[in-house]
């Protein structure tokens, strides 16, 4: 899974494709899409990311691709630029949002399509990166004292921490809760840690 750029005719622009084990390759846009950046897939072959349509070329909307190749797009309520980043083997989606006032909110869709906003308290710019099969969600998240890394338990508790002597995190969580990630420190030198629950 991934994508490709277009360089000629009606091909122009970016396309999704899936590589099949056989090495068979399947190309896929959602209806209207110009550009189409797939971010993930689960181990059914469900594919989610993000498209921008002909009808507004400047806004980022989710969809999910089921693997008979139907296309399901959504937004969270409020959202100008939609980004989904990770899909686990429930279908179970996380990303980030903008809303009409340029801040960052986390998100969780549930296979259902029930979307609900997932920020840390007093956060003001958050983006998931990723949920593992237990709907632990990992991410970075900003306050008034700085950027954090977050780790979101799937009963909605938050846990917040910093790797020492970081200034910006990016992470992720595996099926146990661990996490791995990197960061960079004051003197902007980049580094990775693992976190263990």
């Amino acid at each position: 899974m991934g994508s490709y750029f277009g360089l000629s005719g009606a091909d122009f622009g970016i396309h999704g494709y899936l590589r099949a084990r056989d090495g068979t390759f399947t190309v896929f846009d959602p209806p209207g899409s110009v550009d189409t950046v797939p971010l993930g897939i689960n181990p059914e072959g469900t594919i989610t990311g993000w498209y921008i349509n002909l009808a507004d070329c400047c806004a980022f909307h989710g969809f999910v691709r089921a693997r008979n190749g139907t296309f399901t797009t959504f937004d969270p309520f409020g959202s100008i630029q939609t980004n989904p980043s990770s899909i686990n083997p429930e279908a179970a989606i996380t990303g980030f949002y903008l809303d009409s006032s340029f801040i960052e909110h986390g998100f969780l869709r549930a296979k259902n399509g029930i979307l609900i906003t997932i920020d840390p308290p007093g956060s003001t710019f958050n983006q998931p990166s990723g949920i593992n099969p237990a709907g632990a969600i990992a991410g970075d998240s900003c306050d008034a004292t700085g950027c954090h890394l977050f780790l979101r338990a799937r009963n909605g508790t938050f846990t917040t921490f910093d790797p020492p002597g970081s200034i910006e995190t990016i992470a992720g969580p595996n099926p146990a809760g661990a996490i791995t990630g990197n960061y960079r420190d004051a003197s902007f030198i980049s580094h990775g840690f693992l976190w263990s629950p």
